[in-house]
This record gives C-alpha cells, structure tokens and sequence, in this order.
C-alpha cells in the first residue's frame, strides 16, 4: 500500500475534492474518490490506532462553510423560502456545482439557474418568484463588488451636442446591473429585508418591473426604472452608445417616438448619473 505523501499531489488534490464535495456526505464521497482515482482511504488519510480517519468532519464543515456564504448572498430568498427550504435548494446547488474558484464571491452565481432547472414544468408565478428574487439578490451582490465610481470624477453635464449632429453618449458605470422582473420586486425586497421571519410582507402580484442596481459612495441602491429608461440604458450596456442610437432601440422597444424619448432622456439622464447609474469617461 502507497503512503500518502508517495501519491502524487495532483491526485491526491483529486480525491480529496471529490470526497468532500460529492452528494450524499463523506461517505459515499469516498466511495466515489476511490472508484474515480484508484486510491482508497487508507492510501490517502492517516488515523491513529484504533481511531477511524475524520473525514467526515471537514466535509461536513466545507459544505457548511459553503451554505453560509449562500446564506449570506440570498438573506430575503432565504426568508422568503423558508430557512429549512432553502438549505435543502443550496445543499443540493453546493452537491451539484462545488465550487471552483479562489473566490467564494463566485459561488452563488448560477443558483437562480439552477432553481429555475429544479423547477417542473409548467410550475407558474408561484415558482418563478424565488428564481427573479434570486436573480435580483445576485444581481445586488455584483453591484457591490464589481468596480464602481469612487475614485472618478464625476460625470460631465449632458450637452444638447445631438441636436447639431453631434454625439452625446451614454456609459453605464460599471457596477450597474440592469434587470427586467415580471414581479414589482423593488418594494418587496426592502420590506421583507427589514421585517422578522414571522411577519413577511405577502408576495406582490405578477406585473412588469425594471430595476437598475447602482452604487455611490460605497453604498447600494435600487432604482425603479420606465420600460423605456431599461431599454435606453440595456443599449448602452455592452459599449457607450450614442445617444440617438440608444434613444431609437428605447422607442422602437416601446413603440413610442423617437422624439419622445430624446425629450425624456434629456431630462432624466442627469438623474440617472446622479445616482451614479451611469458614469462619465474613465
């Protein structure tokens, strides 16, 4: 029988990740890790005599470890759920995407696919809620992490440059994230946010809702947007863009003029960079 430090290290790194993070526990993350990499308990964990190796209580310990930080990142889901519906939803994400990154910021980045994936078919409003507030929560992760504007300048005032045929252009900064819910979920959030497990705020009934998540000076803030004010800054969103170009997919969107929201958006963009939802150059 191989020694462990005789292993290879990339192997015994395999067996390690493969018996702490499999579904089902410890137990039959063994079983796996040895059927997968050749090499059984023994070969891999000293124990003292008479005394059974404690694998277990690591794997235990990383997936608990690994609930928190979800825990942490969904708080309103989790309460919205149910503490115990909730667990069972990430133990199960935890079992099915362990986590591959050096950052444990990463992790809870695909948990609204993957409710939505555990979802039957045809599950209706009642299901697809959890998934858009899973999605707003992650969205309100990234928006404090990502770079934001505390160290620019700020944005220089809108000029009237496209009525000559110039071109005034339109940055989101880039801690911004854009949403389009079919749930008014702004309000709700920050009503169940605030109240106790045991008095919940009831669930808004389904209706469009477009959400811009920002941040200024270190601090988070949600924004109700109009369909055309979404779809004006979803047209900026990969690049600056013009605009007249982000203007004419606004109204073409919203079947409106394209006038109209030239008109608005002159009055609304200085808002808009205000409340540091767009930015000005780097």
């Amino acid at each position: 029988m191989h020694k462990p430090e005789q292993q290879p290290l990339a192997r015994l790194q395999a067996w390690f990740l493969t018996a702490m993070t499999a579904p089902g526990g410890a137990r039959r993350g063994i079983e796996l890790a040895q059927h997968h990499h050749g090499l059984s308990q023994g070969e891999v964990l000293k124990s003292a005599a008479g005394r059974q190796a404690r694998l277990h209580i690591y794997a235990d310990g990383y997936v608990q470890r690994l609930l928190e930080c979800l825990q942490a990142d969904f708080p309103v889901l989790r309460k919205t759920m149910g503490a115990e519906l909730f667990d069972f939803f990430a133990r199960a994400y935890v079992w099915r995407h362990p986590s591959r990154s050096p950052t444990l910021y990463d992790l809870g980045g695909g948990f609204a696919d993957f409710l939505a994936a555990s979802q039957p078919a045809g599950g209706g409003e009642q299901l697809r809620f959890p998934v858009e507030l899973a999605r707003l929560e992650r969205a309100r992760s990234e928006a404090g992490r990502a770079p934001g504007l505390e160290q620019r300048a700020p944005p220089p005032m809108l000029d009237l440059a496209w009525l000559t045929g110039g071109e005034t252009r339109i940055r989101l900064a880039p801690c911004t994230r854009l949403l389009a819910l079919s749930f008014p979920l702004q309000a709700f959030w920050r009503e169940a946010q605030a109240a106790p497990d045991d008095a919940m705020p009831p669930q808004p009934a389904p209706g469009p809702g477009h959400v811009a998540i920002a941040r200024l000076h270190y601090r988070l803030s949600m924004h109700s947007l109009l369909p055309w004010q979404f779809h004006l800054l979803q047209a900026a969103s990969d690049d600056a863009g013009s605009l007249q170009a982000c203007a004419l997919q606004a109204a073409r969107e919203c079947a409106l003029p394209v006038d109209q929201v030239l008109a608005d958006a002159m009055l609304w963009l200085p808002l808009a960079a205000a409340a540091g939802i767009t930015c000005g150059e780097d």
